[in-house]
């Protein structure tokens, strides 16, 4: 198993572990990912490492998959940017939910600043990828994730704001879910994980991204 992938089954690992720990006042369907590690939950720390742990190991994963092409795919850049932002948003707490819980809105703004960058960065990465694809199979591909990562953030927004009928948590366990299906399937292509020298060009399956040679 490669080390992006490995990220993920982590990441899906702490989050089933952190929920054993969340308190009676915590619904999944409604609460998110964050609150979790949300400030004066008791055992918050388990899901702080959940961040940052698959932080590391998706930006190791990615740089391990362009040493191994002798490439940097900017679009996998954007996508280590999201997983550093996703890493900072682990060491700051989002506000708390429970009754009576202390709050640093110092600390809540800049995990909601890194959680909002993670967003921008990761639908930045799936465009790059998307406009870089030179068959209709790889645009098509890159197309759809792009527009479900972007139709899924729409409904988050608009669950925040009151005006969709659905649990906060439904809504972000569902745009993780298909951002990990994205992520596997693109770092699983034979193109980018069994990249050619830099003097000869092999199809991808999924994507067809140009890469920057490493030396």
């Amino acid at each position: 198993m490669n080390t992006v992938l490995f990220s993920i089954l982590y990441f899906v690992t702490i989050i089933i572990i952190a929920h054993f720990f969340a308190p009676p006042e915590y619904v999944w369907t409604q609460n998110t990912i964050s609150d979790l590690a949300a400030q004066g939950v008791e055992h918050q720390w388990i899901m702080q490492v959940g961040f940052i742990g698959f932080g590391l190991l998706l930006n190791l994963g990615f740089v391990q998959k362009f040493r191994a092409a002798k490439k940097v795919f900017w679009g996998d850049v954007l996508v280590m940017v999201y997983g550093l932002a996703v890493l900072f948003s682990g060491i700051f707490s989002t506000e708390p939910f429970l009754p009576g819980a202390p709050n640093s809105v110092l600390e809540s703004r800049l995990h909601s600043f890194f959680a909002q960058m993670a967003g921008v960065f990761f639908s930045l990465g799936i465009f790059v990828w998307l406009i870089a694809a030179k068959t209709a199979h790889e645009k098509g591909f890159h197309a759809l994730f792009f527009g479900l990562v972007m139709g899924i953030s729409l409904s988050f927004g608009l669950g925040q704001n009151g005006l969709l009928p659905l649990g906060l948590g439904l809504i972000q366990r569902t745009l993780y879910l298909v951002s990990f299906v994205w992520v596997m399937l693109n770092a699983n292509n034979t193109r980018t994980w069994n990249a050619p020298r830099l003097s000869q060009q092999a199809p991808n399956p999924i994507g067809g991204t140009e890469g920057v040679g490493l030396g």
